[in-house]
Parts: C-alpha cells; structure tokens; sequence
C-alpha cells in the first residue's frame, strides 16, 4: 500500500504543480516579502502563520490552487538583498558551510524529520524537471522518444479486414458505379446524338482539345492547332511563304503545319492565341514586300525515314496460282487413295493409342499386391494339449 499512495501523490502533485519557471537558488526561495523580524541562525526552518483566507469553508485542495508566477518573482527579488546574504553567507561559514546555499541543501534534502515519502516525491520531480541524461552511447546524444500517441483505442478483435482489402472493396465499388452509368444512364444520351457532317471548305482549322474525366490536370490548358496551307486559298508564291515562315511546325510529308499553346491557363485564352497568331501568319504571307522567293524551303528539321516496300516484280502471277492450285489438288486426290488402301497414317489416332498403352502400363506398376493372412502351423506342443 505504501507504493500506492506514493504513486498516488506524486501524480497529485505532478498535475498541480504550475508551469516550470527560472531556477531560484534557495536562500531566495526561502526569503518572504516584507519579513516582520530578523531571527538569529538557527537549524531549524521558518514556520510562517497561515494567512487567513475569506473562504474558510473550503476545502484542502484550494491550497493547490495556480500560482501567479510573475507577482511571486517580483516579490522574492524585491526581498532578496545582497546585504541580506552576504550576512546569511557569513552565519554558514561560522557553522562549517560554504554558503548559505550550502547549508539549506543539506538541512532539505537530508533532515531527519523528513519523511521518505516527501523526500522521493521531491527527487521524481526534480527529475522530471531536468530530465533524463543523454544517452552518449548513440551517435547525436539523442533522447529516446517519448510516445506521442496517447489517445485510448479500442482493443482490435481481428473481426476486420486490412486497410489493403478495404481499399480493394472501395475499388470495386467505383467499378460498379460506372457499370450501372453504362447501363442505364448513357442509353439516354442517344436523344442527344447530331449525324456527323464534314468540314466545309470555310473551315480549314483543326483544335484538339485534352480533358481528364472527374480531376484537374495542368494538361487540360494545352491546345493544338493543325492547317494545311493549300486550304487557305492563296496564290502559290504566298503558300511557299507561309510554309517558310511556319518553320518546323511545317511537316513536308503530310503538308500541313502544327502549332500548340499551353502558356495560359485556360484553354479558350490558348484558343484565341493560336488563332490570332494564324491570322498573323496569314496577313504576313500577304504581304508583297518580300515574297522569300530567294530562300529554299528548309525541310532538315523532318528526318523522312524511307518505307520498304515488296517488290512489284515478287508478286505471285496468275499463272503461278494456277500451278499451285493444281498441285495441290493432285496431292489431296494421292492422299485419298493412301487412305482408302489403309496406307495413310493419322497422328491423332496413334497419339490416342500411345497414351492409352502407357495409362495401362503405369496402372500396373501401381498395383499393389494384396496382403494374404497366413495359416497357423501345427506344433507338437499343441497337440498334447489338445490330448
């Protein structure tokens, strides 16, 4: 029981004790403000009257009530004088101390009267304000750390699945989501459907837009622009100039120049650069200052990678289909004979056979011979019992 009730107390006053403040030294943790009289040197310590409190009714534990830190500093340095210590000092050494701080340590720490029980509360606390000691073992001198966790759960019964399989199941769920929108939701799109229609000859320009269903992605701004500038309608000498001055956004494979925007933020603003930097293009090709006849076409920027294709003179000629159409009838009239004199042997059938000669075979190594009880033999010694 005495453990308990010093566990119990140093819990108490664990949870009572105020916030920790600067280290004091005792000769001024013992000085009060405004001491009514000096007593000489004496062993034993001061007793102080308790001072009468308007509620009497109360309680013990209001005595463990917030102390105001601030007004109990300014108090100790308004009482503690150097004249005050240096006498206090001067009264130790006569006594065989080297200071006052001297002194008190050893008359708290080790008196007689005092309880064991007081006395490890105090050192648990002190501890705690210190702390423990580093650990010079490890390599930075680091403190273990202290669990931080401290919430109270459940204790777990194992009657769950893991995180992994929960997340499985909300995978399955989303999958089964968009089944039911595939079935019953987008039949009803159809009412929405348009018959496709080709571009007209006024409608050169082609946008391609990306999207990403359910999230923002920094992709979605990019918009790409394609034309061909045969489709514009100019006069050949401005159709060159426009392909040279579209520069490698110009394919001379395919003929059509390629332009993409992804410098803005939302895709209608990408749209309206690219269009307006077509128009310029345009109004440039036009221009009839300076039609760049004097400058080729520069085409170094698209590797063009030459396609094999079969030869012309490879290919099969009806005669040689003939020839083969007729060869191969020959054989198959050739094998229809051999199979009616029984010559023709079918590999289907003779792998069946094989492997149902090997199951017989494997079903007789595997037969065990039959256990035969034996018949007791006739000794002497049993017949003439049996006389």
């Amino acid at each position: 029981m005495a453990s308990v009730s010093i566990a119990a107390r140093l819990c108490a006053v664990a949870c009572r004790r105020a916030p920790r403040i600067q280290q004091i030294v005792r000769s001024q943790q013992l000085i009060r403000p405004k001491p009514h009289a000096q007593r000489a040197f004496t062993t034993s310590t001061i007793r102080w009257a308790r001072e009468e409190d308007q509620r009497q009714d109360d309680s013990e534990e209001d005595d463990f009530g917030p102390i105001e830190l601030k007004k109990l500093e300014a108090a100790l340095a308004e009482a503690s004088t150097p004249e005050g210590l240096k006498q206090l000092d001067q009264l130790a050494k006569e006594n065989g101390y080297n200071s006052i701080d001297h002194y008190l340590q050893n008359e708290l720490e080790w008196h007689p009267g005092w309880a064991s029980e007081d006395r490890s509360v105090l050192e648990d606390i002190t501890r705690d304000d210190k702390g423990e000691r580093p650990n010079k073992q490890s390599f930075w001198f680091d403190e273990e750390d202290p669990e931080t966790n401290t919430e109270e759960l459940e204790e777990f019964d194992e009657d769950d699945i893991t995180s992994m399989a929960h997340g499985k199941l909300d995978e399955i769920r989303d999958m089964r989501q968009y089944a039911r929108l595939a079935v019953w939701e987008l039949p009803l799109l159809s009412k929405y459907a348009k018959p496709f229609v080709p571009p007209s000859d006024n409608q050169v320009l082609r946008w391609r837009y990306t999207s990403y269903m359910g999230e923002f992605h920094p992709a979605e701004k990019k918009v790409v622009v394609q034309f061909a500038p045969d489709d514009l309608k100019l006069t050949p000498v401005q159709t060159e100039k426009l392909k040279k001055l579209a520069g490698p956004r110009y394919n001379p494979e395919t003929e059509i120049i390629k332009m993409s925007s992804d410098s803005f933020e939302h895709q209608a603003q990408n749209k309206r650069y690219l269009s307006n930097l077509v128009d310029d293009l345009i109004a440039a090709a036009k221009d009839p200052k300076d039609t760049f006849e004097d400058i080729p076409l520069d085409t170094r920027h698209h590797k063009i990678q030459p396609k094999p294709q079969f030869p012309k003179e490879w290919r099969m000629s009806p005669e040689r289909r003939e020839q083969l159409d007729a060869y191969r009838q020959r054989l198959a009239i050739e094998d229809a004979k051999i199979a009616e004199s029984g010559r023709l042997i079918d590999g289907t059938q003779a792998i069946d056979e094989y492997l149902i000669k090997r199951a017989a075979e494997d079903q007789k190594k595997a037969k065990i011979a039959e256990l035969v009880p034996a018949t007791p033999s006739k000794s002497a010694g049993g017949s003439r019992a049996r006389r």
